[in-house]
Order: C-alpha cells, then structure tokens, then sequence
C-alpha cells in the first residue's frame, strides 16, 4: 500500500527502522526482517518506501548498508554511530 505519509508518520517509521537497528546490534538485518518490524510497529508499507528510507538514514549516516561478497543482492543493514546518538538524545535508546 503506497499511502503518503505526512512528516509525523515518516519520523515514527525513521525511529521504527532504527530502533530495530539498534536493538539487533550489533548485528545487521536483512530488508524481509526490517519490513516484518516495521509492519508490526503499525507502518504498512511496501518494500520501495523502506529502502527509500534506508537510503535517506544511509546519506544522513544513521544507518549502513552492507553487501555481502558473494551475492550482491543480499543487502543487510546496521545501525551507525550517528543513528544511536539520534536514538539516545530522542530517549528512544
């Protein structure tokens, strides 16, 4: 479902997606796992707007993207630095 969301909805779905980061850390998650999560915090978003999200985290250096040497279309994403110290002044950490 392709609904736009005004600037409150896409600042819950930001945290909702760093949250996850955070809490899997330092591990990183695969996009299947991040869309699972943010669904069930209430986003109900197709795959295109979460990437897009995690491509405005990764330019804000909140979050980094990682892909694996043998396959490049397995993309797996962490929490930065950045990101925690968001979470942590927001008092979401």
């Amino acid at each position: 479902m392709n609904i736009k969301m005004n600037e409150e909805q896409r600042e819950l779905f930001r945290h909702a997606i760093l949250m996850q980061l955070e809490a899997a850390a330092p591990a990183s998650l695969p996009l299947s796992t991040l869309r699972r999560g943010v669904r069930l915090a209430g986003h109900r978003v197709v795959e295109d707007e979460i990437l897009k999200e995690l491509w405005y985290l990764e330019e804000k250096n909140f979050v980094r993207q990682e892909v694996k040497a043998l396959s490049n279309g397995v993309r797996r994403f962490h929490i930065a630095a950045v990101g925690r110290d968001y979470l942590e002044s927001e008092g979401l950490s």
